[in-house]
């Protein structure tokens, strides 16, 4: 019996680290909390009219950090309607969009997800038409 309940304590300790980096433990599985969001970039004309938006969807890589210790969650990418959904459980997270070299440009999103929900971010890239 003691053995047993040892063998259980030592399971439940390696799946938890686990837990974190793929979202997923020994048997459990998280769905229901995350990051949802809509990435754009612009200005995609250099002329800016009243009333005319000036951005677009944009595919784009995304990697998602626990904070503080930077560790790498999750990685995903935005669809061609700039829209992506990564489960996450519950904590503080950074997440980073793909810069280009040198542009676009995209700043690192802080978020928190919540237990049994999902935390939106909207990500602007700058295109850097002037």
């Amino acid at each position: 019996m003691r053995a047993r309940l040892l063998l259980r304590i030592i399971a439940v300790l390696l799946c938890a680290p686990a837990a974190l980096l793929i979202a997923t433990g020994c048997g459990q599985t998280v769905t229901d909390s995350g990051v949802v969001g809509e990435v754009r970039i612009g200005p995609i004309s250099p002329v800016e009219q009243p009333g005319v938006e000036n951005t677009a969807p944009y595919a784009a890589n995304l990697v998602v950090r626990t904070v503080p210790d930077g560790s790498v969650v999750a990685e995903a990418r935005s669809g061609d309607d700039g829209l992506f959904r990564i489960v996450l459980p519950p904590g503080d997270y950074l997440l980073e969009p793909e810069n280009g070299a040198p542009l676009p440009l995209a700043e690192p999103q802080p978020f928190t997800v919540i237990g049994g929900q999902f935390t939106k971010v909207h990500v602007d890239y700058d295109s850097g038409i002037r």
